[in-house]
């Protein structure tokens, strides 16, 4: 049979010692001296032997006594640890933040920035696309997000990013260029689509996909042309701007939201605004 020692035993056991004695023990945990008496006689059950010389005085442990006043030390700072810990992370603040993967760029410029005002902030961040994050704000999955081109009952707007053209790659046969577009029909990919056929440009998709890292893949090895904020090419040198004129002007502005779940409280509501401008300091971002 497994035999178990309660802590609170071994912090009697540690007391009697550290204090001198029962009653001094007893004062020092708020008990009465039969109670330390009652622990010690338990504990002493437990392992079956006694842990003092009781015909001695002063009062002086055995042998075993010794080793397991050793023990009892290490258990009751590991008790003490554990509830430190759970403690801290009860009390700890959490964001759930979801970002747009066109935004990803900016993670970790967002997530040091963070680290350093608010170090008390857990945050975990989920990347896809903006109208599959709008569904994870209305079913509280997410606190907040950063969304392009989607809008929710609850949020913001921050501004509308400038949009240009991206890519080098020969024409197709018949004059229509290779455009690589985001499948699932997101709001860039039907921002890029109207453009076109507001100009008469003529397209062909090169190839559609739902990663939108597979996107700038093909742009990066001239296969396709796509739209990405202005200014992509910075942080991405495969990325090439297309020449002004050759499909057209650059498409209209999208507004990008800060989307909150109905649950978020002025806390998370905060940190989630500074993690939005953290993220989007570097975007060409107009004011709503």
């Amino acid at each position: 049979m497994q035999r178990d020692i309660e802590v609170k035993l071994l912090r009697a056991l540690v007391a009697v010692v550290d204090e001198g004695g029962f009653a001094r023990a007893a004062q020092a945990l708020h008990v009465t001296q039969p109670t330390i008496s009652q622990q010690i006689q338990r504990l002493e059950s437990v392992v079956e032997t006694p842990l003092f010389h009781r015909t001695r005085r002063p009062l002086r442990l055995s042998p075993v006594g010794r080793e397991v006043v050793a023990h009892a030390r290490r258990v009751l700072l590991l008790n003490t640890e554990v509830l430190s810990t759970v403690s801290a992370l009860r009390t700890q603040e959490r964001l759930n933040m979801g970002c747009s993967v066109h935004f990803a760029d900016g993670l970790s410029t967002m997530l040091a920035q963070l680290s350093l005002d608010r170090p008390q902030l857990c945050c975990a961040v989920t990347t896809g696309m903006s109208e599959e994050l709008a569904g994870k704000i209305a079913a509280e999955e997410l606190d907040a997000a950063i969304l392009l081109g989607a809008e929710t009952s609850r949020g913001e707007m921050l501004g509308r990013v400038r949009l240009s053209w991206f890519g080098q790659a020969p024409a197709l046969p018949g004059g229509e260029f290779p455009v690589a577009l985001v499948g699932g029909g997101s709001a860039l990919s039907r921002r890029v689509v109207e453009t076109l056929a507001e100009h008469r440009v003529r397209w062909r998709a090169a190839p559609w996909c739902a990663d939108p890292l597979a996107v700038r893949a093909a742009v990066g090895a001239g296969l396709a042309y796509t739209v990405l904020p202005a200014g992509a090419h910075h942080g991405d040198p495969s990325l090439r701007p297309v020449p002004a004129g050759l499909l057209g002007p650059e498409p209209e502005p999208l507004p990008v939201h800060l989307a909150f779940s109905p649950s978020a409280g002025d806390s998370l509501v905060d940190a989630a605004r500074a993690a939005a401008r953290a993220m989007l300091k570097d975007l060409p971002l107009s004011l709503p």
